[in-house]
């Protein structure tokens, strides 16, 4: 049986959030972002019991036919006409599509499934059918943002946000856990006791549905814009979505017009994944640099730092990086010297990877009959590796506070690019894993700037994990970017074949050319940090 929605505690700004949008669906769908066990499933599940429709939960190994619909295969190989067989968003309309991990969803889908939310309604144009049918239901995303991030133009799709509460008061979780046992223990007696509130919500929603076309927009329009432009948003799909949540909202309460109540409930909603900051200066985190460890003389590897103790060093601001260094991953042969492979084997590779599965659908609604082969799926999400130096040699001169960040623009940029993170420091004789790839980007910025510096430079031994790293998962593209002054007594030689850039972070008056020896001989990208810092599209 499923749990009341009444009987859920807590989470106010979830529940207003999907009652909107029941109300509403074309606000465009709601993302949930929290930890596990916050009632984020139990809430959508309740929800399907307040509208017309039914819970439908998307799996997420669901293929592209599976969702829209496809050809129906079991008449056309009886020899009869062309037919369409409907998909789960067919199922879903006048319901709630549910996505756990909508994060981990291949990007076309989500984009297909947050197009028919706002549309409401699917088009299928396939070889051989063209079809439409209303899709208008209720979309829920979650997703744990430790586990990744969904992309931010994929995020800016969804009409709403909320973040769910994860920190629950003593007393709030005694109700909790006394309402859940007791509907462990006997569901029909506890749904029994919440059956009158269910229909009067149930009722409300109904009613708000049908007071909706006759609420007026224009008179809370300039409202909104001021708003969201106050907020920095880019483009005006806040503006669309606050107005309709308004509007939404004010059908709820059983307004006829929307007033500033309405828009107060709805604002943070809209805006909180669209919201831009404009940067105040100082470091990202709005803090200044700590003071530096005292200044000393320094070896070529660092070695007069081996018994100091490590110390603090906060990331200068991301800069921009040039055009060359921010391509989409995997969008061309990586421009390095030293390369085995032949134009040949490279076309032979390209033409197996387009080999994918028989395409059914394609195949059996053409006359005269041929097999139609279905492109691949995509690869998974490139990885980019950053390795970062952090031994006592990075302390002059501020190196390792501006290669920490150039770290942090490299991570934005790969996360804009759908690519995953993972963040390598070595020092001290030894390295270790700063960030994992399924890290929050928040954790990972936290991560660099609590990065000390000290030691030796083991440098050999970072990039053989960074390229250990890479050959856990051979069917992705990767990137190794190597930050360091290259000042290590070690012999370094390239640990594989992978996309290696090396960022040259020596920033001392006399320079000792290493980090750009190094990756002459690695045949490795070479850039200056301080060529970074104003960098905007020339290599």
């Amino acid at each position: 049986m499923i749990y009341p929605w009444t009987a859920v505690v807590g989470q106010d700004a979830l529940k207003r959030a999907l009652t909107l949008t029941a109300i509403d669906p074309s606000i465009g769908g709601v993302l949930v972002q929290g930890p596990r066990g916050v009632a984020k499933t139990t809430l959508a599940r309740a929800l399907a019991e307040l509208v017309p429709g039914q819970f439908v939960e998307l799996p997420l190994g669901a293929s592209e036919e599976r969702v829209t619909g496809s050809l129906d295969l079991g008449a056309a190989l009886q020899g009869a006409e062309v037919r369409f067989q409907p998909g789960l968003l067919a199922r879903a309309h006048d319901g709630v599509l549910y996505v756990d991990e909508v994060n981990l969803l291949p990007d076309a889908l989500i984009d297909l499934l947050l197009d028919a939310a706002a549309s409401g309604r699917n088009v299928v144009e396939r070889d051989g059918i063209s079809h439409t049918h209303a899709a208008r239901f209720v979309l829920v995303g979650t997703m744990n943002p430790e586990e990744g991030e969904l992309r931010p133009q994929l995020t800016d799709r969804f009409g709403l946000s909320v973040d769910a509460e994860g920190r629950i008061e003593p007393a709030e979780r005694a109700v909790i856990i006394t309402r859940r046992l007791s509907f462990d223990a006997d569901a029909a007696a506890f749904r029994t006791t919440y059956d009158a509130a269910q229909a009067t919500l149930k009722a409300r929603i109904t009613r708000a549905r049908e007071l909706l076309p006759r609420i007026a927009l224009e008179s809370a329009l300039q409202a909104i814009t001021e708003r969201c432009h106050a907020a920095n948003v880019e483009g005006v799909r806040a503006d669309l979505a606050m107005l309709r949540a308004a509007r939404a909202h004010a059908a709820l309460h059983e307004r006829t017009s929307i007033t500033d109540e309405d828009i107060e409930a709805v604002a943070e909603l809209a805006l909180r994944h669209r919201r831009r900051t404009p940067p105040r200066g100082g470091s990202p985190s709005g803090g200044s640099a700590p003071p530096r460890g005292p200044s000393q003389g320094n070896t070529p590897d660092g070695q007069a730092f081996g018994a100091l103790e490590a110390v603090p060093v906060r990331a200068m601001p991301a800069p921009r990086l040039p055009l060359w260094l921010t391509a989409p991953t995997g969008s061309a042969e990586p421009r390095r010297r030293g390369r085995g492979r032949t134009r040949a084997s490279r076309g032979a590779r390209a033409a197996l990877d387009r080999i994918g599965s028989v395409d059914w659908f394609a195949t059996l609604s053409r006359t005269p009959r041929v097999l139609v082969l279905r492109a691949r799926r995509a690869p998974p999400r490139a990885l980019w590796v950053l390795a970062l130096d952090c031994s006592a040699s990075m302390l002059r001169h501020d190196a390792l506070a501006h290669a920490k960040g150039v770290a942090r623009a490299f991570a934005a940029q790969a996360h804009r690019a759908g690519a995953q993170v993972t963040v390598l420091s070595f020092g001290a004789d030894r390295t270790a894993l700063a960030s994992s790839a399924r890290d929050h980007r928040t954790t990972r910025d936290e991560a660099l700037d609590a990065l000390p510096a000290g030691g030796n430079t083991p440098l050999a031994a970072a990039l053989r994990e960074a390229y250990a790293l890479c050959r856990e998962d051979e069917d992705r593209h990767h990137r190794i970017i190597l930050l360091t002054d290259g000042r290590t007594r070690e012999h370094v030689e390239a640990p594989g074949d992978v996309d290696l850039t090396v960022i040259d972070c020596e920033r001392t008056p006399v320079k000792l050319g290493r980090a750009r020896t190094l990756a002459t001989t690695l045949h490795a990208h070479y850039l200056h940090v301080d060529n970074l810092r104003g960098a905007t599209s020339s290599r």
